[in-house]
């Protein structure tokens, strides 16, 4: 059975949510680099018996940056947490030249070297953990609440195309 209908309703649903999902992003000024924002996709599979498989794609950590992690002194309602480790230094060294943070001085007027910096921000994070910004779980949560319907009717008009197909061949 062909399923165009309702293939055409699952990749609307998809762009839908990437689309929404990278402007959340954009918003929460949560993409330093774009590397997050571009590795945002979709693969959407069509198997010869007519079944339809969607995957959601994005960078190894858009789950965190989505979900939160807790850190030790500061804890948020996600499966995340620093426990021992903090976030690499090289990683965060490289936001810092991406965002142009300087390092400044620091009460006794001493000047703090970038290495300092990065090390006290990655600390920080260890500590108070990485706030929820539910960029793709908004978007999918809201591009969801018309699927059920639409895949129905798209369905629907699938299979009133294949029994016309078939019963014109009896």
């Amino acid at each position: 059975m062909k399923t165009a209908n309702t293939q055409k309703v699952f990749k609307a649903f998809a762009e839908k949510t990437t689309k929404m999902a990278k402007s959340i992003l954009r918003s929460k000024g949560k993409n330093a680099s774009g590397n997050l924002e571009d590795s945002i996709g979709y693969n959407l599979k069509v198997y010869p018996s007519g079944a339809l498989e969607l995957q959601f794609k994005a960078a190894e950590y858009a789950t965190f940056v989505d979900k939160g992690v807790s850190g030790t002194k500061r804890k948020f309602n996600t499966d995340y947490e620093y426990t021992t480790k903090q976030p690499p230094s090289n990683v965060i060294d490289k936001w810092v030249v991406r965002k142009g943070i300087k390092a400044g001085r620091d009460d006794k007027g001493r000047f703090i070297k970038r290495k300092s910096l990065v090390f006290a921000i990655a600390r920080s994070i260890k500590l108070y953990g990485i706030e929820p910004t539910n960029f793709f779980t908004r978007a999918f949560n809201f591009a969801y609440k018309k699927l059920p319907v639409d895949v129905a009717r798209a369905y629907a008009q699938d299979y009133v195309k294949f029994l016309r197909t078939v019963t014109g061949k009896i």
